[in-house]
């Protein structure tokens, strides 16, 4: 009898530690699988590069869409439009230098020899002095200057202005960080 209840609590406890083992790898699944949905971005020395500048430059993208109805007419709509633009082309930037960058050596050279990256450095250029522009607009008050501009204008603009300076000096951390994991990377890879 004692046989027979001692196996009936070690199926039970057996049964219960499969259960738990199950349920503590799904969050391990559920990030497998998004990494292989994004092309193993998860696994590259700029992921979190990638994390910064998608958190950073989407919410301004989202602000420019909501404001787009009145952008011939309304200086603040405008600005966000082109704003965006330069949102999406730190997102695409980043996404291209964790493809291309697999090491230190590919990385040097494509920030130093790429067309893509020379162009978005001017790009990155472009829009720190657009985002000054906007901080100017909106200390003067002329974000909501036309006709046909949204009520929250002013804030939609603040917001993006907020992100975009928080990327500035986030995005570049991240990606010292960046630089920092991959020539470790690198060193750690030619000892062995």
């Amino acid at each position: 009898m004692a046989a027979v209840l001692c196996g009936s609590f070690s199926n039970l406890c057996s049964g219960a530690c499969n259960a738990c083992g199950e349920l503590c790898k799904l969050p391990c699944t559920l990030c497998s699988s998004v990494c292989k949905m994004t092309g193993n971005l998860c696994s590259s020395s700029f992921c979190f590069f990638v994390v910064v500048a998608l958190a950073l430059n989407i919410p301004p993208i989202y602000y420019a869409l909501s404001a787009l109805g009145s952008v011939s007419d309304c200086k603040g709509s405008q600005w966000l439009t082109i704003n965006m633009i330069t949102c999406i082309a730190h997102i695409m930037a980043a996404i291209y230098l964790t493809r291309t960058g697999k090491s230190w050596e590919d990385t040097k050279q494509i920030l130093c020899y790429d067309k893509w990256i020379a162009a978005y450095i001017l790009v990155a250029i472009g829009s720190f002095i657009w985002l000054c522009t906007g901080l100017s607009w909106k200390a003067q008050g002329l974000m909501a200057e036309g006709d046909n501009c949204p009520d929250d204008i002013a804030q939609l603009a603040k917001n993006s202005i907020g992100c975009g300076f928080a990327f500035i000096s986030l995005g570049c951390g991240a990606l010292l960080m960046s630089f920092c994991c991959l020539c470790c990377k690198g060193q750690r890879s030619s000892e062995s």
